[in-house]
């Protein structure tokens, strides 16, 4: 979702935010949250109980010029927290029934890891006793104070119990953002027919159930890097579709990901067709680490349809890679009743 994009919907209020929200979301579930496997650290930090003594005024002016009832439904809460170096500012927040808003800041008080990049990696949360789903986008970023500006928009499934306080967190930043196109076309090189595998145990996903599905052996991958964080694993074809194996690399803290498009020297993409069963790609865990999740995602795209001369293909790679997160605890808790009277 474009900065645009979410400025046009919060002005249309509730209901508008709430698709958009549902189209762009970013889920999390606060109750079974899937852990991640990050090293063990000793995290310290500091948070300021207290009240700053003024409210961040850049964000402040410009929710107010493009969310005109911001004045009356966000409340101040101007509370700091500093973890890693990076110092969190929670300028305001809302909670109005089963919708909540919240405004903040993140700004490296030692460096300069943080960019125009930079996102909160569905990691945001508002803590309240029932699920919900959310989105989170960047307002802005100043490069010359390093401090970026979110706007995080959440709907929870029913209208939170009582409690006395709510808890306001983030605990991983993703920045370092790259995209690169790359022509992968010589890669090919002399396409035929591959040895392929039952889809591994640790399939992940893909556009519908893998069973049954083939796919190129990872065990006879090319390992031919492509940019920082995707490996070129082969290409082949299989019961009459051309497959192309790619490795994103610790996706879990990085986010890696791509698409490629299958072209003739005329431009015209050929897409990728489905096969019988509907599968167009598959994707599954690679590397297992410490016995508890998978660092690097290995993804089977499948071309149904491409031109009998299979040397007029042009095949091009649009990827996003990152660098790994940076893993804090950033939190800050206030009464509930401050944001919802």
């Amino acid at each position: 979702m474009t900065r645009e994009d979410l400025l046009s919907a919060i002005g249309e209020i509730d209901e508008t935010m709430a698709m958009e929200a549902d189209r762009e979301r970013k889920v999390y579930r606060m109750r079974n949250k899937r852990l991640l496997a990050v090293a063990a650290a000793v995290l310290l930090f500091t948070c300021t109980a207290g009240a700053l003594a003024a409210v961040n005024e850049d964000i402040n002016a410009l929710l107010y010029r493009v969310w005109p009832w911001a004045s009356q439904a966000l409340k101040p809460v101007n509370l700091v927290c500093e973890d890693q170096g990076i110092r969190m500012e929670v300028a305001s927040a809302s909670l109005q029934g089963q919708e909540a808003f919240v405004t903040l800041t993140m700004r490296d008080m030692t460096g300069s890891r943080l960019d125009g990049t930079v996102d909160l990696f569905d990691s945001e949360m508002l803590r309240l006793p029932c699920d919900g789903s959310g989105t989170c986008t960047l307002l802005d970023y100043d490069a010359e104070t390093g401090t970026a500006s979110f706007a995080v928009y959440m709907r929870f499934s029913e209208p939170p119990a009582e409690t006395d306080k709510v808890t306001f967190s983030v605990s991983r930043i993703l920045t370092g953002k790259r995209e690169i196109t790359v022509d992968l076309t010589p890669l090919l090189g002399d396409i035929r027919e591959a040895e392929t595998v039952p889809v591994p145990d640790t399939f992940r996903g893909g556009s519908m159930d893998a069973a049954g599905v083939q796919v190129l052996n990872p065990e006879n991958s090319l390992e031919i890097p492509v940019t920082e964080g995707v490996t070129f694993a082969g290409a082949g074809l299989s019961d009459g579709a051309l497959h192309v194996q790619l490795r994103y690399d610790d996706i879990f803290h990085t986010d890696n990901h791509g698409f490629l498009t299958l072209t003739d020297p005329a431009g015209k993409d050929y897409g990728q067709g489905e096969l019988p069963n509907g599968i167009s790609s598959v994707s599954w865990f690679g590397r297992e680490t410490n016995g508890v999740d998978y660092s690097d995602s290995w993804q089977e795209y499948i071309f149904a349809d491409y031109p009998a001369d299979l040397k007029s293909l042009v095949l091009t790679g649009e990827f996003i890679t990152a660098d790994p997160f940076i893993a804090g605890d950033w939190q800050v808790s206030f009464p509930l009743k401050s944001i919802t009277e």
